[in-house]
C-alpha cells in the first residue's frame, strides 16, 4: 500500500454550519491551484487526450516506468494541504479531535478509501473535463448549507446519476494507479448524491473533504 486517501462526507447541524462554512472557506483560500496544475487542467479541458493515468517508460531508463505528463499535477488539485488537514480532524478517534465535537459515525458520514490516488481525481477524470467543470466546490471538496441541500441535489443527479460505460472505464483507469481493485467506479459517481440525500433526510448541511492518511 502507498499513501491512503479518505474521501469523506459528513452532515453538519444547522447551528454548526456557519462556523464550519467559514473554516471551509479559509481552507479553500489557503489551497490555491499551482501554475503547473492550472496548465494541466487547461490543457485537459482543451484536449482530453492530453491527460492519461497510464505509466510510461522513462526515456533515460527504458526498464523504468514513470507517470504520464501532468498526472501528478492533476492529482495535486484534489489533495491540498489545508483542506486535507481540515478533513483529518474529522477522522481522528474521539469527539475532541475537532473543534466542533463532531464524531464520524455510520449515521452521519460516508467514506471512500483509496490507495495512492484521491478518489475525487478518478471521478473527475471519469466524468471528463466538460462534465467535471459542472461540479460545485473545490476539486472534490464541498460545503453545502442546510438550506441549499435540496436545490443542489437535482443538479448533481443530472451530472452523476447515469455514468456511461466510457465514464466508468476512465474512472477505473485512474483507480488503477493504486491498489484499488475493491473500489467500484459506480461508488465514486454515487458518493456525492448519496451524501446529499443523507443530509436532506437529516435536515442538515454537508461537508465533503479529502484527507490524506
Amino acid at each position: 500500500m502507498g499513501v491512503t486517501f479518505f474521501w469523506l462526507s459528513l452532515t453538519i447541524l444547522p447551528e454548526q454550519a456557519p462556523s464550519i462554512a467559514a473554516h471551509f472557506a479559509e481552507a479553500v483560500t489557503a489551497s490555491p491551484v499551482s501554475q503547473s496544475a492550472r496548465r494541466v487542467l487547461d490543457r485537459w479541458r482543451e484536449a482530453s487526450s492530453s491527460l492519461s493515468p497510464e505509466l510510461v517508460p522513462e526515456p533515460a531508463r527504458p526498464d523504468t516506468w514513470t507517470d504520464s505528463e501532468g498526472a501528478v499535477d492533476f492529482e495535486e488539485l484534489f489533495r491540498p494541504e489545508a483542506l486535507s488537514a481540515f478533513g483529518q480532524g474529522f477522522i481522528r478517534t474521539g469527539a475532541e479531535a475537532n473543534a466542533w465535537g463532531i464524531e464520524f459515525t455510520a449515521a452521519n458520514a460516508g467514506l471512500v478509501m483509496t490507495d495512492r490516488i484521491p478518489a475525487a481525481a478518478a471521478l473527475h477524470f471519469g466524468l471528463g473535463a466538460e462534465q467535471a467543470a459542472r461540479l460545485p466546490g473545490h476539486f472534490g471538496a464541498l460545503f453545502v448549507a442546510p438550506s441549499d441541500v435540496g436545490q443542489l441535489l437535482p443538479a448533481l443527479d443530472a451530472v452523476l446519476e447515469r455514468p456511461s460505460p466510457e465514464m466508468l472505464a476512465r474512472a477505473r483507469c485512474w483507480l488503477n494507479r493504486g491498489n484499488n481493485e475493491r473500489v467500484r467506479p459506480e461508488d465514486l459517481f454515487s458518493f456525492i448524491p448519496r451524501a446529499l440525500r443523507t443530509a436532506q433526510a437529516r435536515r442538515e448541511g454537508l461537508l465533503l473533504l479529502t484527507a490524506r492518511g
